[in-house]
């Protein structure tokens, strides 16, 4: 098996390939490595050589300093998730404890409580405001006097989104907003790494307005057209929660372990639904392209993803992450794809059965959560 064989085989099998881009214009596009970092020369080795020697090259530039100066370098983390309108009873409840799930996550994993804010539905006594327009702008200008060029800032979109052929709109309480107008609002944040999690539907239609160098950008759909309720959220937020996330063992969850985690759950969904997938997640992190579905030297997407923590593990591991909390958080997402089964074959029932049907799954979802939510605050 030659080199590039071997390379194809391990990307394959495992996320710890992490360098999807090389050289230094590579470096500059992603906004983490410059051209003194990563010299053409180590790139034509690391395209050349065996995979041992692969390793050891990287690991020597890292020993030198000249790999991730500026990725490992301080500041801190700020953090805003916004779980939208629900609309159905059994989406809001599902869009409102995926919020609640990644703040906790989050908050786990080292993003200290005062830089971490989640705006959902509807105020409650967990959430920092209500997801509305004027919240959103207030927040964002309280953010633009507070964030550091060294800080990383990341923004999480869950919900419903939309898409009438020319712009896309995310679906809160009262007016929405459209991603061109997000885009202009997140102009004052002078952070010089970010992070985008758009996990609603249509947020394809989302990635040309948002794309800026020094940002990574994910979404749940690769275009506007896929316009069904999208499940990527469930498993990104799944993927934050579980420490096998983690594939390359280095105490910390990228962005870039997330995403594909999530599409690996997410196409594993479909197939036990044994329908077609109606979305397919991108990642983009160039700042100048329309993204991709793989994070691959090809691609040449990743490589920002890859350097910005969602979540540490070790001593910033949320002390109640029991076995008793991951089986209940399996049953949880078991729970939940019931339901999206159910909705799935209403046509085919009547109308009695099935609402007696979701009650029953809904108050079953309920108990799930309110036994995690107590077992995660001891």
């Amino acid at each position: 098996m030659d080199f590039e064989e071997v390379m194809e085989d391990r990307m394959s099998k495992s996320d710890q390939f992490s360098f999807p881009a090389f050289g230094p214009a590579a470096g500059r596009a992603a906004g983490v490595l410059t051209a003194n970092t990563v010299r053409v020369g180590v790139a034509a080795l690391l395209l050349a050589c065996p995979w041992s020697a692969t390793a050891q090259i990287i690991e020597q530039e890292i020993g030198e300093g000249q790999i991730g100066e500026e990725a490992s370098s301080g500041g801190d983390t700020y953090a805003v998730v916004i779980s939208g309108l629900g609309g159905d009873p059994d989406y809001a409840k599902m869009i409102d404890g995926w919020g609640k799930d990644l703040s906790t996550a989050l908050n786990s994993g080292g993003v200290a409580p005062e830089r971490l804010y989640w705006l959902s539905e509807k105020k409650t006594p967990d959430s920092y405001a209500e997801a509305s327009r004027e919240r959103v702008q207030q927040l964002l200008r309280k953010l633009e006097q507070e964030v550091k060029p060294e800080d990383i800032f990341q923004l999480y979109l869950i919900g419903h989104g939309s898409y009438d052929g020319y712009e896309y709109r995310f679906n809160i309480p009262g007016p929405d907003f459209s991603a061109e107008e997000l885009g202009g609002w997140l102009q004052g944040i002078s952070s010089e790494r970010q992070l985008i999690v758009n996990m609603t539907s249509a947020s394809g239609a989302a990635i040309i307005p948002l794309r800026k160098k020094g940002r990574a950008l994910i979404t749940s759909t690769a275009a506007g057209q896929e316009r069904n309720f999208s499940v990527f959220a469930r498993y990104f937020v799944a993927a934050v929660q579980d420490d096998a996330s983690d594939a390359d063992k280095n105490q910390a969850i990228s962005s870039l372990e997330a995403y594909r985690y999530a599409t690996r759950e997410v196409a594993r969904y479909y197939e036990s639904m044994k329908r077609l997938a109606t979305e397919h997640a991108t990642i983009e992190d160039l700042g100048d392209s329309d993204g991709a579905r793989e994070a691959t030297p090809e691609t040449g997407q990743g490589l920002l993803a890859a350097a910005i923590v969602v979540r540490r593990l070790g001593q910033a591991r949320a002390s109640a992450d029991t076995p008793q909390i991951r089986r209940l958080r399996a049953r949880k997402l078991t729970a939940e794809e019931a339901i999206e089964q159910l909705k799935y074959a209403k046509a085919s029932m009547e109308t009695g059965e099935y609402f007696q049907k979701l009650e029953q799954l809904l108050v079953n979802l309920a108990q799930i959560q309110a036994r995690l939510d107590e077992l995660e605050g001891q």
